[in-house]
């Protein structure tokens, strides 16, 4: 199966691009999405991305996402980020639950994940790595989204997703974004407005609870609780400012790389019922990367993985694995495509701009 990736790029990106293909010290930052196991797809881009413009660079390169993507960015900015990426793959995978379980439960599942691919010893491989730097983005709770109790986050939440139909922007009346950065170089290429962000200096005190809870999806796992500047505040998942990175960057004359499982963004957790919803900014210095309508219709279920398979295969991980590592060849073959058009040049024929 041939063109199984699709590439497309925002206007700067496209010209470089165009005129000289993807060059290492081209790439600035490297963006990624929440959405749970649809980031199985992603994993051999992850690996190929890793060896051809991660690996022995000069220059820092910004590692910046929400939820999974805060997961999958935080196990390659690890002194091996292959053998990372690899561990936290087969962790992943191997996690278990009952047949009906409870938040509790999930979140320990969750930890659990956490300590065994990134345990206390090799936190400090990410604060110093000499050329990454991570970027995590979490939601404060706010109102009724700080309580655990079903009913009034439950119906904090139900708030959030009626007003965000009426505009995006509502949504900083219930979240606020607290951004965690690389201490060593804020990234001020993000210009972020629309909600209000705090900016958090990564340590070694604070990288896991931020990765925690850039991935702890409100009504499926527990707040994380996080004391900053004498308050105690709850942090959920990132997705729920920042879903698909609809980011305002301004990174001059670079290019923001962006392996996708999908050939849109969608901005915001309450934008994805919502097909009006478009990214607000220009995306001018993105390249993305996504697997073809045709490669996902290859796969058994004619779709990536996503969070629905622990329910569909609830009881039979014997079949979730079987799918989820189908979809492991499958990018693979995505990574080795994506890999020849820009060691050939011949990206410069298959890139094309970005839809918004």
């Amino acid at each position: 199966m041939k063109n199984i990736c699709t590439i497309q790029a925002g206007a700067k990106a496209y010209a470089i691009i165009k005129d000289e293909g993807i060059q290492k010290e081209r790439i600035r930052c490297m963006l990624g999405a929440a959405g749970g196991p649809k980031w199985i797809i992603l994993y051999g881009l992850d690996k190929a991305l890793y060896k051809s413009f991660l690996q022995k660079r000069k220059n820092p390169v910004y590692m910046i996402g929400s939820s999974i993507a805060t997961w999958r960015f935080a196990a390659l900015s690890l002194a091996d980020g292959l053998q990372g990426i690899e561990a936290f793959k087969e962790r992943y995978f191997a996690q278990k639950y009952s047949m009906k379980p409870d938040r509790e439960e999930i979140t320990a599942e969750t930890v659990a994940i956490l300590e065994e691919f990134l345990p206390d010893s090799k936190v400090d491989e990410i604060v110093k790595h000499p050329t990454q730097r991570l970027c995590i983005i979490t939601a404060r709770s706010r109102h009724l989204l700080q309580y655990e109790d079903t009913f009034r986050l439950g119906a904090g939440l139900g708030i959030n997703a009626i007003t965000n139909m009426v505009s995006r922007k509502l949504v900083g009346l219930h979240f606020d974004r607290f951004a965690f950065y690389d201490a060593r170089e804020f990234p001020s290429f993000i210009q972020w407005k629309n909600y209000h962000t705090q900016y958090i200096p990564l340590n070694n005190n604070n990288l896991k609870k931020a990765v925690l809870a850039s991935g702890s999806i409100p009504l499926v796992m527990n707040g994380v609780v996080f004391q900053h500047e004498g308050k105690t505040h709850i942090l959920r998942d990132g997705g729920l400012v920042d879903y698909q990175q609809d980011l305002p960057l301004e990174p001059g004359d670079y290019i923001a790389l962006y392996p996708h499982y999908s050939d849109r963004i969608i901005p915001g957790w309450f934008d994805k019922p919502l097909k009006y919803r478009k990214p607000h900014h220009a995306l001018e210095n993105v390249c993305m990367v996504s697997p073809s309508k045709e490669a996902i219709a290859s796969l058994r279920y004619k779709k990536i993985p996503d969070r629905k398979d622990f329910y569909t295969f609830a009881g039979d991980d014997s079949r979730r694995l079987l799918f989820w590592n189908e979809t492991v060849a499958l990018g693979q073959q995505i990574a080795e495509e994506f890999m020849e058009l820009v060691e050939s040049g011949r990206i410069k024929d298959r890139v094309i701009p970005l839809a918004r």
